[in-house]
């Protein structure tokens, strides 16, 4: 679709949220949307929710590039998998188009990455890559890329290209360990309180995750600690695990700066654990980044 007319959309559908961009015609930024119709919660009408939030920003003739787990094997139609030999512009040549009985409307989904590493066990992600696509798109320099959310990802980048990624279960985790099971119950209020999240990280230094998470109950039963830091306690030590797993790496991070991209709120837990652990490190804004990624999927 090429009609001056045709509105181009962009639409990251995650699992439990939606975030859509209304681009003009130079790829700017005309207006944003964001609601809680991930793909868990459309009861698999994908297409009738998509007609729903078209019906919202009132368009009716759209060219829609859509990423995330909105092509996953649970979502509206499985994208296969782009392998590391695949450049990152080898999204934009292999978004799948999807048919809808929308008249006058375009659906294509962009395709994730596998990674098979050196031991046979494999990774993959959904979404993340238009993230790294779009940080690129921005000049972001090669090294590593950190994506923080419920599975964080860290990205390995070598002349504009993805060698490698790991990705961590740290949100889940905390998720978990937070609302069942001993910890939970030790908890008093989620509130933010930097110097237990500092001594969390210090403390994953020691390693054995299911022991010093254990101490974390250890610490709170014996009064060395108050219950209102235990979240924060555990946040820290769950993040700080994360990061000395990257750091016992041959090809850790030394020279360039890590590059985050994600939420505000979660990047700067992450941002602080790094400088606490004596990482350089530089955060990106996710919507600016997503956008770049749009204007590259769109590009003729």
């Amino acid at each position: 679709m090429t009609d001056p007319d045709t509105s181009r959309l962009g639409i990251d559908w995650g699992t439990s949220n939606r975030r859509a961009y209304l681009l003009d015609a130079q790829g700017g930024l005309m207006r944003q949307h964001s609601d809680e119709a991930g793909i868990l919660h459309v009861n698999g009408d994908f297409e009738g929710s998509l007609r729903q939030l078209l019906q919202t920003l009132g368009l009716q003739r759209a060219d829609i590039v859509m990423s995330g787990m909105v092509g996953s094997r649970n979502g509206w139609h499985e994208v296969p998998y782009l392998s590391m030999e695949q450049p990152l512009t080898a999204l934009h040549d292999n978004l799948m188009e999807v048919r809808t009985s929308l008249p006058e409307v375009r659906c294509r989904i962009a395709p994730g990455y596998k990674y098979i590493d050196a031991n046979g066990i494999p990774d993959v992600m959904r979404g993340e890559e238009t993230q790294v696509l779009g940080a690129l798109s921005l000049s972001a320099a090669n090294g590593w890329f950190l994506l923080p959310g419920t599975h964080s990802k860290w990205v390995r980048v070598e002349n504009g290209g993805m060698i490698e990624f790991l990705t961590f279960m740290t949100g889940e985790l905390f998720s978990l360990m937070s609302q069942h099971g001993t910890l939970s119950k030790v908890m008093t209020e989620q509130q933010s309180v930097p110097e237990a999240f500092a001594a969390g990280v210090q403390a994953a230094r020691h390693g054995s995750f299911t022991h010093t998470a254990f101490c974390c109950r250890a610490l709170v039963v014996t009064d060395m600690m108050p219950p209102d830091h235990t979240a924060s306690y555990l946040s820290g030590l769950l993040i700080g695990t994360e990061v000395y797993d990257i750091l016992k790496r041959t090809d850790a991070p030394q020279q360039s700066a890590v590059q985050v991209v994600g939420s505000p709120a979660l990047s700067a837990r992450y941002l602080s654990a790094l400088e606490l652990l004596g990482i350089e490190a530089r955060a990106w804004q996710p919507d600016a980044v997503y956008l770049a990624a749009l204007r590259a999927l769109f590009s003729p």
